[in-house]
């Protein structure tokens, strides 16, 4: 994110240091620096002015030949090694789905449309990983900086021939004005055509332009000059401080870490004020030197750190700095500094392996990408296979063909013989009806009915409580089918002895359902059902569904000790419910707390196995596994055992 001048500025060096020093510590930890991000913007204003004046301190004899040489030479070297290099240790570390996401997004940066890229693609879903964890994201500033190297220089030329300076001004003018409310106006309607795209970034390089533009050969007294930056350094100051990302950005908010670094730059222009002393010193040049390195690597390390580990220790985050300074020396020694000179055989010594790793990225980019994220390899295939198993066992129940799960109500599935699960040999006398919420509990009871010798039909619609009033519980375009859903089921429960509800009753308490509850548990134990209330499991906030699959790669994971939670008792809706149960005769409550929460401490695995497949809902391969485990344990819950006299007495009558 460097540009060059005629005249050297080493105060610009140290506002290079202060911006990288904002974005590293921000992506360390947010909370130290919340509006660290605006160190990008400090680059912009920096990058918008050097290149102005570079164009316009040429005049005539500017060349576009020339100049795109030299950024050339600049930006891709580091670059494209950054991008390789993380390209091949994300491919043996990364998910499939990610490395394929990666291979991309490394095709998108090498073209200089990273910040297209991650516009159009990046996936901000409920399940999506988290965009601390992509490892090239933060090439979408170089995407923004290069794109407006290919539209500026010819914008400036063409001004200045048909109306000169004057000309050139007003045009900036009119483009920051324009970008400034691009960017505000697609805040709120598309937050990442915001950040990401160069029209409503392009305002922050053209206050860098408009800065030289004004200033041209001015010199500014030393009181005006310290005068300046105290301003502008509080200006920045308070974005860095002040800032944050939740509340919106770039927008018109931008304009104040931008003025604020132009202001610095206007005020370095006296080299004797005391601030373009302390900017300039040696520290401050030494890492604004190496800033663009630094900014390379710091994210692609810390990207991977988290993927693995979550966020850094103490002694993790040490680790990683240590890193980030070797990997930024060797950078900016051994490729930034050697390829940035233009020698006679530049197209043999630079050119061509500039190109080479380039178009290496893009091969093995598009291997990677039409293999599903796999090398094509036997490791690879072997790979594969395992990455399946892992899958298989801790996907959501709803993948599954005998739990009877439905977006939309079917009405078919009342008959379907798949929907009964435990012991197909004899007929179903126990209904499980509710959401997402009950059909987790499907694996459990069938590995209890199995044993046990009684059958369930299990039946639920997602995301549709079992009650008979849904308004202001669910979405009203869910309520047709959910409505249509529950009246049937409250008619079919008369036929079945035993009815075992299950929803995430948390969730919908919270729209105020807790009187639809105790109606239903009323209305169904006054028809003489044997009534049985699945309560809601523990949540485990932030679980990582995927980490014993990057365990098989990534070294020195512990999955189960990132999934353990401290037991503070049951959650006050589970205790809703059992005081409401304990008002009937025929209704009772169970759960699987037992199995989950033991000594204080409460755990989403089973030694090694994952008994979830989200923070609040049973895997269908550890639904099994724990009803499993109670069954050998003999340890099954009253409420569940209570169903199995059932079956006894028909074996008996059936051996009479």
């Amino acid at each position: 994110m460097q540009g060059n001048h005629s005249a050297y500025r080493p105060d610009i060096d140290g506002l290079r240091a202060l911006a990288v020093l904002a974005v590293t510590i921000f992506h360390f930890n947010k909370e130290w620096l919340p509006g660290g991000f605006v160190g990008v913007d400090i680059f912009f204003v920096i990058s918008g002015y050097l290149i102005t004046g570079i164009i316009y301190g040429q005049g005539n004899s500017f060349s576009f030949g020339d100049f795109y040489g030299r950024r050339a030479r600049r930006i891709l070297p580091a670059a494209v090694f950054v991008i390789f290099t993380t390209l091949m240790v994300g491919s043996f570390i990364l998910l499939p789905t990610d490395v394929k996401s990666l291979s991309e997004s490394a095709i998108g940066a090498t073209l200089s449309a990273a910040n297209i890229y991650f516009w159009l693609f990046l996936d901000t879903g409920y399940f999506a990983a988290s965009s601390d964890t992509v490892p090239l994201l933060h090439m979408w500033s170089l995407g923004v900086e290069e794109q407006f190297y290919l539209i500026w220089p010819a914008l400036m030329i063409v001004a200045m021939r048909i109306g000169g300076k004057r000309l050139l001004a007003a045009t900036a003018i009119f483009l920051a004005f324009a970008s400034f409310a691009v960017s505000e106006y697609f805040l709120a309607r598309d937050p990442s055509f915001a950040y990401y795209m160069l029209p409503s970034r392009a305002g922050e390089l053209l206050i860098g332009a408009l800065l030289f533009l004004w200033q041209g050969t001015r010199r500014i007294s030393v009181r005006t000059a310290a005068v300046t930056g105290v301003v502008g350094l509080s200006m920045v100051a308070w974005a860095l401080f002040a800032l944050n990302e939740k509340d919106g950005f770039p927008g018109f908010r931008s304009l104040v870490p931008s003025a604020g670094a132009a202001l610095l730059i206007l005020s370095g222009t006296n080299s004797n004020n005391i601030l373009s002393k302390i900017f300039g010193n040696p520290v401050a040049r030494y890492v604004g030197l190496r800033s663009f390195s630094l900014y390379l690597w710091h994210w692609p390390v810390l990207a991977f750190y988290r993927y693995a580990y979550g966020e850094p220790t103490l002694v993790g985050g040490i680790y990683c700095a240590l890193l980030i300074c070797i990997l930024t020396l060797i950078s900016y020694n051994l490729i930034e500094t050697p390829f940035r000179a233009r020698s006679p055989m530049w197209i043999v010594t630079k050119a061509a392996p500039i190109f080479a790793t380039s178009a290496a990225v893009i091969i093995v980019g598009y291997i990677l990408t039409n293999n599903g994220g796999y090398w094509p390899t036997t490791a690879g295939v072997k790979y594969k296979r395992e990455i399946s198993q892992h899958d298989f066992n801790t996907k959501p129940a709803s993948r599954f063909p005998y739990n009877c799960q439905m977006m939309e109500y079917d009405s078919a599935k009342w008959n379907e013989e798949k929907c009964v699960n435990g012991d197909k040999s004899i007929p179903p006398e126990i209904l499980l009806w509710g959401d997402s919420n009950a059909a987790h509990y499907v694996g459990y009871l069938k590995s209890v009915g199995e044993s046990r010798h009684f059958a369930v039909r299990n039946i639920s619609v997602s995301s549709c409580p079992p009650v008979r009033d849904t308004s202001k519980l669910i979405a009203p375009a869910r309520a047709r089918s959910c409505n249509d859903f529950n009246n049937r089921a409250f008619s079919e429960s008369k036929n079945y002895k035993t009815v075992i509800l299950g929803a995430s009753w948390e969730a919908y308490s919270k729209r105020g359902g807790k009187e639809q509850f105790a109606k239903t548990i009323a209305e169904l134990a006054s028809n003489g059902n044997q009534v049985i209330v699945a309560l809601n499991v523990p949540i485990f906030e932030g679980l990582d569904r995927m980490c014993t699959a990057k365990a098989i790669r990534i070294p020195y994971m512990n999955c189960p000790s990132t999934a353990i939670i401290q037991d503070n008792g049951d959650s006050e809706i589970n205790n809703y419910l059992k005081e409401i149960a304990s008002h009937y005769a025929n209704v009772t409550t169970f759960d699987i707390r037992p199995q989950i929460c033991n000594n204080g401490i409460c755990s989403a695995y089973n030694n090694d196995a994952l008994l979830y497949y989200d923070q609040g809902h049973i895997s269908m391969m550890g639904s099994e596994l724990i009803g499993r485990n109670v069954v050998d344990a003999d340890k099954v819950p009253q409420a569940i055992a209570a169903l199995t006299p059932q079956t006894r007495q028909l074996d008996k009558n059936t051996s009479n």
